[in-house]
């Protein structure tokens, strides 16, 4: 696997993260539909 292929894996975990987070553990009424497009990865 080549590390621009891992990136883009862990990149797509992240945001999953991140969207389940927002829309599971904040509990701000001035949120309302959170979508993360995109989320990157470098180094």
């Amino acid at each position: 696997m080549t590390d621009n292929a891992r990136a883009r894996k862990l990149a797509d975990r992240i945001q999953v993260v991140v969207a389940e987070t927002l829309d599971r553990r904040i509990k701000d009424p001035r949120l309302g539909f959170v979508t993360i497009t995109d989320a990157r990865v470098t180094g």
